[in-house]
This record gives C-alpha cells, structure tokens and sequence, in this order.
C-alpha cells in the first residue's frame, strides 16, 4: 500500500514539473523579439513597397570608384552572364577607369534551385570570391525586379559617395564599356536627368497568358509614361536618390521595373529623359556583323544590345571593341552596320528581365 502511495506521489511530483516548464516556455516565448522567431532566410513573392525594408544576405564590403558605379540586375540562377562581364571587364580594368560594378540578386527557392542547380550555398562562395554580389533577402522573380533595381540605386548612392555617375544595366545586354565612358566625358549627359533609350506610348499587356501581363488592377492606365529602357540607362547619384525618396514616400507601386522607376517615378518628380537610342540595336546580329567588320578595320555604330541567349558573345563584343579604340576608323553612311548587315532570321531568346522593344528589320 506504501509503495502503491509513493509511486502515485512521484507521479504527482513529474506532472506538476512538466506543467511548470510548460507554462514557464511560452511565458518566455512570448518576450522573445519576433524577428528572433523568423527563419534566417524569408523570401517574399509579393514585395514590400519600400526597398528600404528589404533585409541584406550579402553585399561588396567598399565602392571606391570616382567616376561611375555600375549596377547590373542579375538572376541568381544563371551565373553565367555574370562570369561573361567579369571576364570581358576584369576589376583591375574597372578599377583603373574609375568604376565599380555590382551584380544585383535576390534569393532562389527549392524549387529554382533544383531547376538551375544554384543553392545560396554557391551564390554565397560567389559573393565571397569576387566581392561584388549585392543579394537582397527576396525571391527573385518578375514581379521583385522593381526591388531589385531600386536596392541597387540604392547601394550606389548610400556607398559610393564620391561617384559622379550611376548606369543601371541587364546582365543580357552587351555593352562597349570605352565608347559609353567616352560618351559620357564628352558631355553625353546632363545633369539632373535619366539618358537612356527612350520608349514612349507603350501599351500595357493586357493578354494573361503573356508573362508581362498587367490587370487593371495593377495599372490602370492605357499607355505608360515614357520611360528609358532597363536594359541601360545613365544618370547621376542625385536623381537616384530622388528617386529613391519618392518610391519609399509614394503608395505606388509596380512590379515592372524600369516603367515604374524610370517612368512613373519620374514623371512624377519631373525628371528629364535624354535619348540615345542612335547607340543602341535591338538585334544581336548587328553586334556579331560589327565584330565580322574587324577585318576591313571599321568601327561599330552600335554601343550597346542584347546578346541573343549568347553570353560569349559580351566577351566577343569586347575583345573586338578593346581593338578597334586605336586600330579602327568609323564606317561611313553608306557602309554602316545597319544597312549592310545581312543575316538569316532566328527567334530572339532573350531571358529574364529582358524589355520589350521594338525590333527592327535586319536586310
């Protein structure tokens, strides 16, 4: 009977304990700082409006550069476009034209990673070995590309405070970085502006299957504001900042890009656009007929275009423009790329964030 007694009492004892720590454990939960309850990584399909509220994972540790910071929007998934511009502009060749260029990324999902076989843990050793990973704790999909080119406008002007200019680039375009820079020192730009390839009277999609779809929800309007195209655009730390500013006071928000920074934005603090377009082909082919032009030792009077789903073609493009700076005479009206070019048509496959322009005919 004792020992029945005792054991009904050491029963008694164990259950008082466990509702003590019971009671105790969520007394002490609810003290706890929520953002110590959140798992490290949180991706957000649906963005917060302000870029501002958008959590670092990883970031370059200086920007030195005096005379331009290079921001180039960039899908973590596909390193390659990435490893194309480094290798076509090494830092030390950066360094020495006074630039710093940072690739902007968000985060992937399970499912993204699997598809394209990048975890954070390689995107991570990314950030570490060449320090110019500035990777913003959102999923990176369309619909956060107005986050991320807003964190890199925002990067740029909070750290690089002696720069004079900021140029906002896709990593699926192909640059001549030396013509752009000599553009730019000839007076190119004006200050307080946007200088860019100005599109205007473009029409929101309005069809759900297109992926650039936009209800009426979203945009209201029939025509966008004009806008300078993301594929590159120039301007300077000021308007940057203003635009900035105006994004995180505005209850606007829109999920494509360059119509809502570069258009909506500044249309409503009255921002000049400057064009440029005469730089610009909307054809890769132009740039792989530009780089056949070496042989006859002529020049390209194309700066800038889309790399056709080839990323080799950025260090081609390169390697041909780093020639013709001193080897190289400009074409003449009559032999200009535009006009002599003849290739056969193929179909453009142009990857994330690529915008929407009007093609032109190749003869």
């Amino acid at each position: 009977m004792l020992s029945k007694l005792g054991f009904l009492l050491l029963f008694a004892c164990i259950a008082c304990v466990l509702l003590f720590l019971t009671f105790a454990g969520r007394s002490l939960s609810s003290q706890v700082p929520k953002a110590y309850l959140v798992p490290l990584q949180v991706t957000h399909e649906i963005p917060s409006r302000s870029s501002g509220d958008v959590r670092i994972i990883s970031e370059p540790e200086s920007c030195n550069s005096t005379f331009l910071t290079w921001i180039v929007t960039s899908y973590a998934g596909d390193p390659s476009a990435r490893s194309a511009l480094r290798r076509a502009y090494a830092d030390e060749e950066l360094q020495a034209l006074g630039i710093r260029r940072i690739f902007l990324l968000g985060t992937l999902n399970s499912d993204a990673e699997r598809r394209t076989r990048v975890s954070q843990a390689a995107l991570a050793d990314e950030s570490r070995r060449f320090g110019d990973v500035l990777q913003g704790d959102f999923q990176d999909t369309y619909r956060n590309l107005t986050l991320k080119h807003l964190m890199g406008l925002r990067w740029a002007t909070e750290n690089c405070k002696y720069v004079r200019y900021i140029m906002k680039m896709d990593d699926d375009i192909v640059v001549n970085l030396y013509e752009i820079v000599e553009k730019i020192r000839s007076g190119i730009t004006e200050k307080n502006s946007l200088t860019g390839y100005i599109l205007k009277n473009m029409i929101p999609v309005r069809e759900p299957a297109n992926k650039w779809y936009v209800s009426k929800t979203e945009y209201a309007g029939n025509v966008y504001p004009d806008f300078v195209s993301g594929w590159l655009y120039i301007t300077d730390p000021s308007v940057a900042s203003r635009l900035i500013n105006r994004a995180d006071s505005s209850p606007e928000y829109f999920w494509i890009d360059d119509v809502f920074v570069t258009g909506i934005l500044r249309q409503a603090l009255n921002i000049k656009i400057q064009n440029i377009s005469e730089l610009y082909t909307t054809d890769y082919r132009y740039l792989e007929c530009c780089i056949k032009g070496r042989q006859n030792l002529l020049k390209c009077e194309f700066s800038i275009g889309p790399n056709g789903g080839n990323v080799e073609l950025q260090v081609k493009f390169k390697e041909f423009a780093n020639f013709c700076r001193t080897n190289c005479s400009a074409r003449t009206e009559s032999n200009l790329v535009g006009k002599t070019c003849v290739a056969t048509y193929k179909e453009p496959k142009l990857h994330n964030g690529a915008v929407q322009i009007s093609h032109i005919q190749i003869l």
